[in-house]
């Protein structure tokens, strides 16, 4: 009988590589902009997808922090693409963040809520991602109950994470809850916001949003040796509510 050397010898021999493990390569990462977050995770992964889990009920940070990452990577002179699942993108905001409005696409859903929203936000992010160009590809499904969110196969998010891995971009998805699984090549949960405001009028979109802070946690990361989760604090950048 031939020895594990011998048949390994042979099968090399006609297939080089075939039986070496697999190891991808250390991923591009886009800095966020907020310091806490960059110390802890390195920045956002491209070649991967990323998902900011924040309850929809609190303030949390969430936004900001998408809008500090768009802001970091138009001012790279890259393309960034956001799906709206709720239209609550607000430009005036983004623009007061440094988001640089002709680097960017925003794709609004015509349901705003729902399961019929969220199928529509896929289907963008689809055809966004396979047809590539943009350097940050982000999904905010953050205000989609969970309930709903879960009814996504494993299958939907196992096919996006294998497609953007070819890709150099960065996909994340803002959710209510960690739904990837093991799919994401990064979690972060945000939770308790802090907002400080500014003006005294009666109208919700007269205040000004001068501060924020809230704590992030890493959740599981695969981009480097397992770390523990630990809250990090930062203070937001000012924007229109």
């Amino acid at each position: 009988m031939a020895s594990i050397a011998i048949i390994r010898s042979q099968v090399e021999s006609r297939l080089p590589g075939a039986l070496s493990p697999y190891i991808l390569p250390a991923p591009e990462m886009l800095f966020t902009g907020v310091a806490a977050v960059d110390r802890k995770t390195g920045g956002i992964p491209k070649n991967a997808l990323t998902q900011i889990c924040a309850s929809p009920e609190v303030s949390s940070g969430k936004t900001t922090l998408l809008l500090s990452l768009m802001a970091a990577v138009t001012a790279r002179e890259e393309f960034c693409a956001l799906v709206d699942a709720s239209d609550s993108f607000d430009p005036a905001s983004a623009e007061a963040a440094g988001v640089d409005g002709a680097r960017m696409l925003w794709v609004r859903c015509e349901h705003k809520s729902g399961l019929r929203s969220m199928e529509q936000a896929f289907k963008a992010a689809d055809i966004i991602v396979q047809n590539g160009g943009f350097g940050l590809i982000a999904v905010d499904l953050g205000n989609i109950e969970e309930r709903t969110v879960r009814k996504i196969p494993l299958s939907t998010w196992f096919r996006f994470a294998r497609v953007v891995e070819k890709m150099p971009a960065a996909l994340v998805f803002l959710l209510s809850h960690p739904a990837a699984q093991n799919c994401a090549a990064l979690t972060l949960y945000l939770s308790g916001a802090g907002a400080c405001w500014q003006g005294s009028g009666k109208a919700s979109h007269a205040q000004l949003l001068s501060g924020v802070e809230c704590q992030v946690e890493i959740g599981r990361t695969r981009l480097r040796k397992p770390v523990q989760s630990a809250p990090a604090r930062f203070s937001a950048i000012s924007m229109w509510a």
